[in-house]
């Protein structure tokens, strides 16, 4: 095998996702001689298709409450080091203009996920950066000098690695896991992977009637009679059950066993309140068949569908809806109990929950405490976010501390 042993003092980085551009960024603007491996023909897949190809790079609301993992109290040291106007201005200051919706969801002012990603190779070009794609590293370890990471015919001494391969989400995008087999090599224990951010699959033979139906819903989860999980936001509906942000929040809980899901297809509307406006629509809308009973208060095949499953005879007039028919549609409707029968694929999730253990990381650094000069940042580790921006937050402020330590870490040893 070809060995490179004339480049040293180099930090390397392994995977071209956001996470290992902010690191490379972060550690050549410090100094570092940096080296970016990916293994891709290009940088930034999985970034190009976050927020639907627009980039919801972060949030306004950005607080340890919307992260989960094993330790949190790692995920707000680093978060507390590159925050929300950290990382606006980063962003501005390599010529990105940006936005704030409704929900405070950050974008690119041109709603174009290729924004950012230009402006990050532009910054890693300016800094001297050395790119090299379709590059996959298949195997790390540690020599007397530093370390030593290989590709298929091609060896090469660092200083220090810096493992920014994301998690097994999305593997289309290139997301196959690899950085956990690197990982645990080298002794690190890893936090089982599950597809976090992704669909449910529902029980029941007619949501995909319901199949590209977009509304706001409330979702409630509840074990032994005790809510452990409410939310109202939008949902999607499936062909195999429900998608959108609703059903992404929800899927973290979907894991644990006994729980008893319910549906309310008119949240902002109290449950009395429906019971009267439905008594109401049956008088003033007497004459109209049954089927189209909700036609107006609801989609169309939404209300036909709840129709349906409430047993009345579609092709009645309204006026004989009886008042056990009644009472069994305003049930159905604010409170339609469901089985969730799973998650779909790591293909159809948008982050891991899960990954190397965040207690064998120093929580400063992320520098392993098992293997000096081995570095983690991103999805790799066992930190994510909910659906909004914060996945991509959690990058940006851990690439920064992994880039910015690993260069501390090098010029260190050269005094």
């Amino acid at each position: 095998m070809k060995q490179d042993n004339s480049l040293t003092k180099h930090i390397d980085i392994i995977g071209g996702g956001p996470a290992g551009m902010m690191a490379a960024i972060i550690a050549a603007g410090k100094g570092g001689r940096v080296r970016l491996w990916e293994k891709n023909g290009s940088l930034g897949r999985k970034l190009l298709a976050t927020g639907n190809g627009r980039c919801n790079f972060t949030n306004q609301n950005i607080s340890l409450d919307k992260f989960h993992g094993g330790d949190l109290k790692l995920a707000g040291n680093i978060l507390g080091d590159l925050g929300l106007k950290g990382t606006l201005d980063f962003f501005e200051g390599l010529g990105l203009t940006y936005y704030a919706d409704s929900r405070g969801r950050y974008f690119p002012r041109s709603n174009e996920a290729s924004s950012v990603l230009f402006c990050l190779e532009q910054e890693m070009k300016r800094l001297g950066v050395e790119i090299s794609l379709r590059s996959e590293m298949v195997t790390l370890a540690r020599t007397p000098d530093g370390w030593e990471i290989s590709q298929r015919g091609a060896k090469h001494g660092s200083e220090a690695v810096i493992l920014a391969c994301g998690g097994a989400a999305s593997p289309q995008f290139g997301s196959t896991g690899q950085g956990y087999e690197l990982a645990s090599k080298q002794s690190h224990a890893i936090v089982t992977p599950e597809p976090a951010l992704v669909p449910l699959m529902l029980a029941g033979n007619w949501f995909h009637k319901l199949q590209g139906l977009r509304m706001d819903l409330r979702l409630t989860i509840s074990r032994d009679g005790k809510i452990v999980f409410d939310i109202i936001d939008e949902g999607l509906f499936t062909h195999y059950g429900l998608s959108g942000p609703l059903a992404l929040k929800a899927s973290r809980m979907i894991s644990a066993k006994d729980l008893e899901c319910r549906i309310n297809f008119l949240p902002y509307i109290d449950e009395i309140e429906v019971e009267l406006l439905l008594k109401e629509r049956r008088q003033r809308l007497g004459p109209r068949l049954a089927k189209d009973f909700l036609t107006g208060l609801l989609p169309e095949k939404l209300g036909q569908a709840m129709v349906l499953q409430s047993w009345l005879d579609i092709d009645s007039p309204c006026r004989e809806i009886s008042d056990l028919q009644m009472e069994r549609l305003q049930k159905n409707l604010c409170n339609w109990k469901t089985d969730i029968k799973g998650r779909r694929p790591f293909k159809e999730a948008q982050v891991t929950a899960g990954g190397v253990d965040c207690r064998q990381v120093f929580p400063e650094t992320l520098m392993s405490k098992k293997a000096p000069g081995l570095f983690f940042c991103g999805e790799l580790l066992d930190v994510d976010g909910d659906t909004g921006g914060y996945n991509l937050q959690w990058c940006w402020s851990s690439g920064y501390a992994a880039g910015k330590a690993a260069a501390e870490y090098v010029l260190g040893r050269d005094r």
